[in-house]
């Protein structure tokens, strides 16, 4: 019996799958699961912050894909302490953990970090998620933290100063001060020529 040859289209399919398969593997973001306890506990900081902007870190060249990154203000600290405005770094968006994006700018997310060099890192894998736009189970990740890290603490930026009190010798109490004797003394110097006036003629009016 003679055996039939497949057609070559085909054959050059199945030849490709396997690279195309670990070509997949390369760009894929591959996470096991984790609790919040462990996100909480392998990250150094955890934070909960809104992305303001965004800056290029470098070109990963051979994969065409450029590394975004953002700086984000931090509205609270549940794990560790910061400024009110950090930049974080992630690996390059698009398929390989990295979270930060162009769509990123104006959004809030809960934040797990690790301090490498004085540089806040994240990712996917590190369980930072952004919350949805209608800040739905916003509350519930909040209290899962809480649950795990207690309430939360501003950042640690110093509060602005207070202005100093004016010095201005002329203030309207130390007028007032000053003004006070005259306020007593002039009442008092005319009502004693009119007493002496006025006191003699009732007098004689009292005599009649």
């Amino acid at each position: 019996m003679k055996r039939r040859l497949l057609p070559l289209p085909i054959v050059f399919a199945l030849l490709l799958a396997p690279l195309q398969t670990a070509s997949d593997t390369v760009y894929a973001c591959s996470c096991h699961g984790t609790t919040v306890e462990e996100r909480v506990e392998s990250a150094d900081v955890v934070a909960i912050g809104t992305v303001v902007s965004l800056y290029e870190d470098e070109t990963i060249d051979g994969l065409g894909l450029v590394d975004i990154d953002g700086v984000v203000s931090v509205s609270t600290y549940y794990k560790g302490s910061g400024p009110s405005e950090i930049a974080v770094d992630d690996p390059a968006h698009g398929g390989v953990c990295g979270i930060i994006g162009p769509e990123s700018v104006g959004r809030e997310a809960m934040l797990f970090l690790n301090l490498s060099d004085d540089v806040y890192v994240t990712g996917l894998c590190h369980g930072t998620q952004f919350f949805s736009a209608e800040g739905s189970g916003r509350a519930q990740i909040v209290a899962d933290i809480e649950a795990v890290t207690g309430p939360g603490q501003a950042p640690e930026d110093p509060p602005p100063q207070a202005s100093p009190p004016s010095e201005d010798p002329e203030s309207p109490e130390e007028e007032h001060t000053e003004d006070t004797p005259w306020a007593v003394i002039l009442p008092i110097a005319f009502a004693i020529p009119l007493a002496v006036l006025i006191v003699p003629a009732l007098l004689r009016r009292g005599h009649h």
